[in-house]
């Protein structure tokens, strides 16, 4: 009961800032999309699909908006726009490192030290791309079945 009155709580905050103004509607789920990355909340998810699928042309006639699959190489399927991401400028670089030995820290001294040992250690060498396998075999791997997958290590060596 406390799940549903939540998700309810969720969608009515939503709507409201839906009707007061639509590109902050759009912001706030722009903004929980890049805080979690992986996937939007049941209920987001729910209330943007509900959203595109209306018409929205009296109070934003330039928006076109729907749900689209990207491909491999980073391809919108509706649009065919490319959505790779670019480099990072360097302040975005020093504050992921940052934020990175950060976590690492919180976890342990000796995690933070040995992470900051590493990123040393690598920084001596003429690396240009280090690809963590155990991580990317991982990927989106937690389901009954996932396992290990040296295909997904093979996919960005192959684009490297």
């Amino acid at each position: 009961a406390e799940a549903a009155e939540a998700a309810e709580a969720e969608e009515a905050a939503e709507a409201a800032l839906l009707a007061a103004s639509p590109d902050g509607w759009l912001r706030s789920i722009l903004d929980e999309l890049q805080q979690s990355v992986e996937e939007l909340s049941p209920a987001s998810a729910r209330r943007l699909r509900a959203e595109l699928a209306r018409d929205h042309t009296p109070f934003a006639p330039a928006w076109r908006a729907s749900f689209a699959d990207v491909t491999a190489h980073g391809v919108c399927g509706v649009c065919g726009a490319d959505l790779s991401a670019g480099p990072l400028v360097p302040a975005q670089r020093a504050r992921l490192r940052e934020g990175l030995l950060a976590a690492a820290a919180a976890r342990g001294p000796l995690h933070g030290l040995a992470l900051r040992a590493f990123g040393e250690w690598v920084s001596r060498r003429a690396y240009k791309y280090v690809v963590d396998g155990a991580n990317v075999a991982y990927r989106n791997q937690n389901y009954d079945g996932g396992r290990f997958s040296l295909e997904q290590v093979g996919l960005p060596l192959d684009e490297l």
